[in-house]
């Protein structure tokens, strides 16, 4: 099964309430949390590990064996064209100020020198 694997509404809700926990849950908590039963949930996260998706590490909780449940992440390459404005490079690619679009003093004045460049 592929990542593109169809998931059904039960393992969409799965997959969203995991990757609500980067550090992962545990399998044992997991079922009571989405309000399945255990049976159920091994069948989803077998669905989910064998599309790529999560990835399940054996450990232990009060001595009783469970899995940790990770969300896996990969890297897609980034399309260039979309870290461009014309020839020029978005300046917030490399930003690291927490701002919105509408109210950034960088962004803004990055647009005008891009509109006067042109005007000249």
């Amino acid at each position: 099964m592929s990542r593109e694997a169809e998931l059904n509404e039960a393992d969409e809700k799965t997959f969203a309430y995991l990757k609500e926990h980067p550090k992962g849950v545990l399998q044992s908590d997991l079922w009571k949390a989405i309000e399945v039963d255990s049976r159920t949930c091994s069948r989803i996260l077998k669905k989910l590990e064998d599309a790529g998706l999560i990835a399940r590490e054996e450990t232990k909780k009060d001595g009783t064996r469970t899995y940790l449940i990770t969300v896996v992440h990969t890297s897609q390459a980034v399309d260039p064209s979309l870290l461009m404005a014309g020839d020029c490079i978005v300046p917030c690619v490399a930003c690291d100020e927490e701002c919105t679009v509408e109210h950034c003093k960088m962004l803004e004045d990055w647009v005008y020198e891009l509109v006067f460049d042109e005007l000249e």
